[in-house]
This record gives C-alpha cells, structure tokens and sequence, in this order.
C-alpha cells in the first residue's frame, strides 16, 4: 500500500501522541500510589535511578546518536553494504561500551546507600531498583539496533504501535505486582526490563520485515565506520552532558543538598514538564526520517517547509499544555496529590516549564544539528549552559534559602537564554536561510500563550472545580477551545484542511 509523505506523517504523529497519552497515564496513576503507600521519598529514587542511566547514555550516545542519519544516508543512495557495515559497528561499539560500564554499575549497587541519601528502610527496594533498571539499560545496549528500520523506512507509527502495546503490559505487570503483593518501589524497574525486552522483539520482528538486506556481519565491521560515528556522535554526547548539567542533576543535588524528601517533592513536579519534553521530542522526532531523506536528495526547500510544518504543528499542541499547566495546575495538585502543598507544587512546574515557552515552537529545529551533521557548535552551547546551571544553582543553595525554587528556576532561565542567543540563529545559518528565519514562530507561540491565560481566566470565572469530574469537564472545555483557537489561527488554510481530512477519514487510499 502505498502512503503519501503526509500521510506517512499524521500516521507517525498520531501513534507518537497514543504513546504520549499512555505514558502519561501510567505516571498519573503510579505516582500517587507509590506517594501514598510508601512516601514521596521513593517516588523520587524512580527518577533518579533513571537520571542516573541518563548519566551513563553519555557514553552511548556517541555511539548511537547518529547512527540512523548514516545508515538511512547510504540506505537510501543504495550503498546497501556500507549501510550493513555502520549497522555492524554500531553493534559492535555497544558491546564495548556495555562490557566498559558493567563493572562500574555492580559498585554503584552495591555502594549506593554511601553515594546518596536513602532512608534505612528503603535501602534494599532502592538498590533493587536500580539493578533492574542497570539491567533495563544493558538489555537495549547490548542488542543490534534494530529499531533503525522505522526511521530508516520512516514507519515511526510501527515503533510507536509497539510501545503501545508493551505500555499495557508495563501497566499489567504494575497492576498485578501491586494488587498481590505488598507496595514495593522496585516492581518499576522489574517492569520496565520485561517491557524493554518485549519492545526489543517487536523491533527485531520489523527489521526483518522492513530491511531484511541490513545484516549484522562480523566481517562487515570497519573501525573507520565506527570511529566516523563516534567523531559526529561524541557532540551529541557532550550535549546531553550539558543537559545534565541543566536539569539531569537537579534530583541529585536535591538529595544531596535539602534530603530525599525535598528530592521526591521536586521529582513530582518534574513529571509534567518530564512530559512536555517527552512529547516535545515525540513530535519533533516523527520530522526527523523525512529531514534526512530530504538533506540526502539536497531539497532545501522540501527542508524549510518541513520545519516550517513542524514548528506550527508543535505550537499548536504543546501551547495547550503548557497554558493548562499554568491556569489549572493548582486544581490539578490539589486533586492529584492531597497530601502536598498545591500552590508550591503549582510555583515549580511553572518554573520548570519556562523553558517551554521558547523551545515549544522550535522542537523541530533540534533536528537540523544532526542531518547537516553540525553538532559541535549547539553541543559547546548546551555544555556552556549546564556548567553555569550548576555553578549557579550551588551559589544559590549555598547563599539563598530559595531551596528547591532555585534549583527549579535556573535552569530554565538559562535555556531559554540559549535559545533565543543561540538556537534560533544559529539554525538558520545551518541551513543557509536568513538568521530571523524561524523567529517570528516564537513570537506566535508568546502570543497564543498569552491568550490562552485570557481564555482560562474567562472560564475560571464560572467554572467550579471540587473533583476530578468538575476538572476533566472545565479542563476539557478549555482545551478545546484553545486547540481550536491555535488551529484557526497557527494553521494556514491549506494546512486546516489537511487536519480536517485526516481527522475525517477512517482509511488510508
């Protein structure tokens, strides 16, 4: 059957978006169950054992970060061997990188209570959490990256099917795990290495089906290939070292600094924008095959209108949550987590979400470093940003009593100083266009943000919201008719009707 390039992306969007909506129904349920039946400490020591994967992907990511670029690159040109070769080294340098870090992983286990503050009662359950998310992390670093078939054929709705269905099994084996025995912190990392494994299946099933002519061959592997890999990839390592540095240490410097229970407090509240992001990336990630594809075949233009596209379609979702998060945050913590102090909790996501107000627009624009493999700049960038992140983050707990609004607040001002310096220009001139090129998309997500909080005053006036009914029904209203205000206003009308049409049709032609 054959799909058109839009429909191929509507497709990719919508099972991205299903995925999205499934993630975030299992962190609304989870998180205040684990809150209530074992403190809100532990819910704190599931992020951070995930944050502290965040730490050793640096590694990996120099590795596997570009490595869908080069192999789609020489796919798509009919280099099929060469295609094979960088997906044998990819393999291969994972192998390495996995037998580097497993030593390191069973001394962090086992002098975990030394390195961070944990509660004597939870000692065991958090050090059998991270084992299992140690583990999580080694069965996906450890297996041939097959999960490039969906970007190389830009079938991304295939991979997001299986995320779907492997999210119902991590909600079953949850449901189950807690429904006979008693409250354990570490059923998430149990879960999240089944599910892990149950998705590396599903992969390996549509790379046969899809690629069957990208094989994994010893004699395929060429230390050139790899290290071409690394030299591209080693910048997007030293970026996600700077995000880290951004935000990725705030749980650590909480739990080092103010305690586990200021640690799981800020962990909450990092869910909603943890989730934005999530889906920021989502969405900007489904441009990503078609970017490639394009920058292969030299199409500028193609190019421009992608980003263009992207930048519109990211606005006028993600303003809608962002806008919610602000006008009905309060409502929502007070319903969500009774036991918490609902303003407070309202004051951080907010100055957690700050950086969205830039970078919700822009989403798409992340993807031009990689294709035009011109990483090192935005790498120093973010880098830049994270060392001043931290230094000031430490001054401020050291010299303020600002607590975790500090740690809350600095990074998002810095990043969107580095957008608006940085990102937006720097784009442009990647791709040859004019520096104000992708500007006036901000100014338009400013402007549909600010009315968004006029639109919610409005409702708020007459809207009375005492119960998860009252808030989904208001909630509800007001996401309606921001949605279709963004969709009047943000879409063009050609743009409108394609919207419409896919909405409309059950089937593809």
């Amino acid at each position: 059957m054959s799909i058109s390039k839009q429909k191929q992306l509507f497709i990719n969007m919508a099972g991205n978006i299903i995925v999205f909506f499934t993630n975030i129904a299992i962190s609304f349920f989870l998180t205040p169950y684990i809150v209530k039946n074992i403190g809100v400490e532990a819910n704190g020591f599931v992020t951070l054992a995930n944050n502290f994967i965040s730490y050793a992907s640096i590694i990996t990511i120099a590795v596997n970060s570009m490595a869908s670029r080069f192999i789609t690159i020489k796919y798509i040109n009919g280099d099929y061997d060469v295609a094979s070769s960088y997906y044998t080294s990819v393999l291969i340098g994972n192998l390495a990188v996995a037998l580097v870090l497993f030593i390191p992983a069973i001394m962090i286990v086992a002098y975990l209570e030394k390195l961070i503050n944990i509660p004597t009662n939870l000692i065991f359950d958090v050090k059998l959490l991270f084992s299992f998310i140690f583990l999580n992390f080694f069965i996906t670093t450890s297996l041939p990256n097959w999960a490039t078939c969906f970007f190389l054929k830009n079938k991304i709705y295939l991979q997001s099917i299986g995320t779907i269905l492997t999210s119902v099994l991590r909600v079953a084996l949850l449901v189950l795990a807690f429904a006979f025995f008693d409250a354990r912190v570490f059923y998430v990392g149990m879960a999240a290495s089944v599910v892990t494994l149950c998705n590396q299946l599903w992969s390996a099933y549509y790379k046969k089906k899809l690629v069957p002519d990208l094989k994994v061959k010893v004699q395929l592997f060429k230390m050139k290939y790899l290290i071409d890999l690394i030299s591209s990839g080693i910048w997007n390592s030293i970026s996600q070292l700077g995000t880290l540095l951004l935000s990725g240490l705030d749980l650590l410097i909480a739990n080092l600094f103010l305690g586990p229970v200021q640690m799981g407090i800020l962990s909450i509240v990092k869910i909603i924008p943890n989730t934005i992001s999530s889906l920021a990336s989502t969405l900007s990630g489904v441009f990503c095959p078609a970017l490639t594809i394009e920058y292969a075949k030299g199409n500028f233009d193609e190019i421009l209108k992608e980003l263009k596209m992207g930048m519109k379609i990211t606005t006028a979702l993600l303003t809608v949550l962002l806008s919610a998060v602000i006008v009905w945050g309060k409502e929502f913590f007070l319903l969500w987590q009774p036991t918490q102090d609902a303003q407070m909790l309202q004051i951080l996501s907010i100055l957690c979400c700050l950086s969205f107000m830039v970078s919700n627009s822009i989403q798409v624009l992340y993807n031009v470093f990689s294709v035009v493999n011109k990483l090192k700049p935005s790498a120093l960038a973010v880098l830049i940003g994270g060392i001043l992140s931290t230094v000031i983050t430490y001054i401020m707990l050291k010299t303020t009593n600002l607590g975790i609004f500090a740690i809350a607040a600095t990074s998002s001002v810095l990043n969107v100083i580095r957008h608006i310096v940085f990102t937006i220009p720097y784009t442009a001139k990647c791709l040859n266009f004019k520096w104000t090129t992708f500007f006036p998309g901000v100014f338009l997500s400013f402007g549909i943000i600010a009315c968004h909080i006029v639109i919610g005053i409005i409702i708020k006036q007459v809207a009375v919201v005492d119960s998860w009914l009252t808030l989904i029904i208001w909630g509800g209203v007001f996401a309606i008719v921001c949605f279709v205000f963004n969709v009047i206003v943000v879409l063009n009308k050609q743009q409108r009707q394609m919207l419409f049409k896919k909405l409309t049709r059950n089937k593809l032609q």
